[in-house]
């Protein structure tokens, strides 16, 4: 009996070691196609210069102020593939405002694989949602979610400190993603509260605007909340300050693949680093 016991115990131990074996091999897989190359903030704003993206509009209407902004930036971006990876963000980051025909793009540089953009639509004294845009990639696995139908949702307009405390605007969406497909997506719009924010040591008046994605319900294969926070100068339309807090949940082959991400960046100038 003793040594059935042990040549049992032999049997069971081996296929254990194979898989340990085979767990650790896709970890090495993963560390060496994952990438997280920070951006060059000084040539995404050379490109600005060189482009035609800051002309156009109308200078009777208001707008944000177009440029790129070199931002401090700190946080990370998680995903549950076997224990990982985790992307720590880089130092500094590049935001993006230009001019289009519709009305402004407002895009957030982080990683050459990551990055957010905000199109929006000119109604008036009001800049209106048209898409949200949010890109990541992991492993070599590129993800492009698009969140659009949003029916005219106002983001930035004149005077938003005037109406703090206001209650929140929200509409029906569609978050359409490559590895989620399209699900229902609730945007809300909300201008939480005006106070400082800290630029290179001088405290600079805000207007704080809550953007928040919620997709699905819990009961979805996908679901969870992506919430942005911008901190737009009372003085100078410009973004200061961005917040970022997301946690999504989907459901996959090999079980449920998690995301979290969290941002804090804050630009280095009122002024942009393009001409």
């Amino acid at each position: 009996m003793k040594r059935r016991t042990r040549k049992t115990l032999l049997w069971v131990g081996i296929p254990i070691g194979t898989i340990v074996v085979l767990l650790a091999a896709v970890k090495i897989v993963i560390e060496i196609r994952d990438r997280a190359d920070p951006v060059d903030v000084e040539e995404i704003g050379a490109r600005f210069d060189a482009g035609s993206q800051a002309g156009g509009g109308d200078s009777s209407e208001w707008s944000l102020e177009t440029g790129v902004w070199a931002m401090r930036a700190e946080g990370s971006e998680f995903v549950s593939i076997f224990g990982g990876p985790v992307h720590d963000f880089p130092d500094e980051v590049a935001q993006s405002v230009s001019n289009t025909e519709c009305g402004q793009t407002l895009t957030l540089d982080i990683f050459e694989q990551r990055s957010d953009v905000l199109e929006l639509c000119r109604d008036g004294d009001a800049l209106v949602l048209d898409r949200f845009i949010t890109r990541h990639e992991f492993v070599g696995v590129k993800d492009e979610t698009v969140t659009d139908d949003c029916r005219s949702l106002r983001v930035f307009w004149a005077d938003m400190a005037d109406d703090v405390g206001e209650e929140p605007t929200s509409v029906d969406c569609t978050a359409d993603g490559d590895q989620s497909g399209v699900v229902p997506a609730k945007v809300t719009v909300g201008v939480e509260e005006v106070g400082p924010v800290d630029v290179a040591g001088e405290p600079v008046d805000a207007v704080r605007i809550n953007i928040t994605s919620e997709v699905a319900t819990p009961e979805d294969p996908t679901h969870g909340t992506y919430s942005v926070d911008l901190w737009l100068g009372v003085d100078t339309p410009v973004i200061l300050r961005r917040g970022l807090d997301a946690d999504v949940t989907a459901d996959t082959p090999i079980g449920d693949l998690g995301f979290e991400e969290n941002l804090d960046a804050v630009v280095d100038s009122i002024d942009p680093i393009s001409d």
